[in-house]
């Protein structure tokens, strides 16, 4: 549990310092023993189509349903080992509006039968969100340390 605590301090320092680009993201996952965390930070451009505060009903619309994908595929995007039979359920979802510029935070929390260090887990964020085209991801696993940069479907961590 401290790991996850202290990715997320990491995380959110990060956040207040780091800048806002058009197609690229940020993702964060730590697991103490069997259970874990994902935070992600992304331009709402890159998951939504757009950044304005949505007033219109149909950019509402719109909205909803990215966000809905967002939480349903995000186990297709990020890919643990079936074996290990992780469960990954949406936590919080915001979007941050600041002038002209909106970001989306989500977390969600991972309870897997097994410990997932020793395993590979694959990137697929463009299969799902085509805007998505970089995006940097650190793991913190038992006591491993991965970082690693994601441009495609299929890039992959091996938490060895």
């Amino acid at each position: 549990m401290m790991k996850v605590l202290l990715l997320s301090a990491m995380v959110f320092a990060a956040r207040e310092h780091g800048s806002h680009v058009y197609g690229a993201g940020k993702v964060s996952l730590a697991f103490d023993g069997k259970s874990g965390k994902i935070q992600m930070e992304v331009p709402a451009e890159a998951i939504l189509g757009f950044e304005h505060q949505a007033k219109s009903k149909q950019d509402k619309q719109k909205k909803d349903k990215a966000l809905t994908k967002l939480e349903e595929k995000i186990s297709e995007m990020i890919v643990l080992d079936p074996s290990l039979k992780c469960e990954i359920k949406k936590d919080i979802f915001e979007v941050n509006q600041e002038d002209s510029h909106a970001d989306i935070e989500a977390e969600f929390n991972v309870t897997c039968a097994a410990p997932v260090a020793g395993s590979t887990i694959s990137f697929n964020f463009t299969k799902h969100f085509s805007r998505l085209k970089k995006v940097q991801v650190d793991v913190l696993a038992d006591g491993v340390q991965k970082s690693t940069q994601v441009l495609k479907n299929g890039d992959s961590v091996e938490l060895k």
